[in-house]
């Protein structure tokens, strides 16, 4: 029998470098989705007051990151297909424009003299100007924005009545959170979504202003801090202001036929070694040791500030 001839190196090598490829790549995402998942939960943790009281396991993790991308996916593209349709629009119609230009020799002239004072030293010093103005106004408005959910710490433990809702207080989103003005929350964070992709322009643009300039780096720094600033508040700021406080209910029978607790209990956290749960009417965590619980019934999943839900909270907007 004749021997198969051998596979090419070329083809064997390429080969190799895609599976490498698709390891790196994979790699990358699931530690992207990994950093994301844990500043959603340890934010999320802090702003009811849970945090080093309830394990999370390193699935929990990942599957937080992927509805945070998920989420801002789905945001930017129902808010940018509209824009992208003018903008095909205007790149369509300014190509019809360039065709007709090129024909004419005054338009030539008019291209050539745009060309000379766009690559300018005089116009790149003036666009940088404008675009560290820019990146002050972005960072003063956007700093104090995403201050303010990261404020919101210990809530299950706050009286709804102590909260003013007076405009100006420094309560405004606690009384998002516990009075379930979804809306208003909604509304930040799309405003701090929409400022982590303007800084991500105004690092891209500036990135692109002074790449002739031998101080490039140090230039665009700030840029890259406000950018790097903004990518790590934003999955804090969707911990504390879209990730849902919903827990199951559960009833727990201790070994002697008794009740854990009188009134409602939120099952925070079940581990091989203990259940962790939420009273609120009490407004205290329970760990009961998993050996004591003779049966546990796990009933509806509600939110855990339902039974303290502000009456009044248009006047915190």
């Amino acid at each position: 029998m004749e021997a198969s001839a051998p596979e090419p190196p070329g083809v064997l090598a390429s080969f190799k470098g895609f599976l490498l490829w698709v390891g790196g790549s994979l790699a990358g995402i699931t530690a992207l989705l990994y950093a994301t998942g844990y500043l959603v939960t340890r934010a999320h943790l802090s702003m009811l007051g849970l945090h080093g009281l309830v394990e999370v396991s390193s699935d929990q993790f990942l599957q937080e990151g992927a509805k945070l991308i998920l989420a801002a996916g789905y945001t930017v593209l129902r808010t940018t297909l509209a824009l992208g349709a003018l903008a095909g629009v205007v790149v369509f119609v300014a190509m019809l424009l360039g065709r007709l230009l090129d024909r004419v020799a005054a338009g030539r002239r008019c291209v050539d003299c745009a060309t000379r004072v766009a690559s300018s030293k005089g116009l790149r010093h003036l666009l940088f100007a404008g675009l560290f103005v820019a990146l002050a106004l972005h960072a003063d408005h956007y700093l104090r924005v995403a201050e303010q959910p990261l404020a919101a710490i210990d809530l299950l433990y706050v009286d709804p009545a102590s909260l003013s809702v007076e405009p100006g207080t420094g309560n405004r989103v606690a009384v998002w959170i516990l009075g379930g003005d979804s809306q208003q929350m909604d509304r930040d964070f799309d405003d701090l979504l929409l400022g982590a992709i303007l800084a991500g322009l105004l690092a891209f643009g500036a990135w692109r202003v002074v790449a002739p300039w031998p101080l490039r780096p140090w230039l665009v720094a700030p840029f890259v801090a406000a950018l790097g600033i903004s990518l790590v508040t934003l999955p804090m700021a969707y911990g504390v202001l879209q990730r849902p406080a919903h827990y199951p209910l559960v009833s727990l029978t201790l070994d002697h036929d008794e009740p854990a607790a009188r009134g409602s209990l939120f099952l925070l956290s079940r581990t091989p070694d203990a259940f962790v749960l939420w009273n609120p009417e009490a407004r205290r965590v329970l760990w009961l040791p998993a050996g004591a619980v003779r049966r546990a019934e796990i009933g509806a999943v509600k939110n855990l500030f339902a039974a303290s839900r502000l009456p009044h909270t248009e006047n915190a907007r």
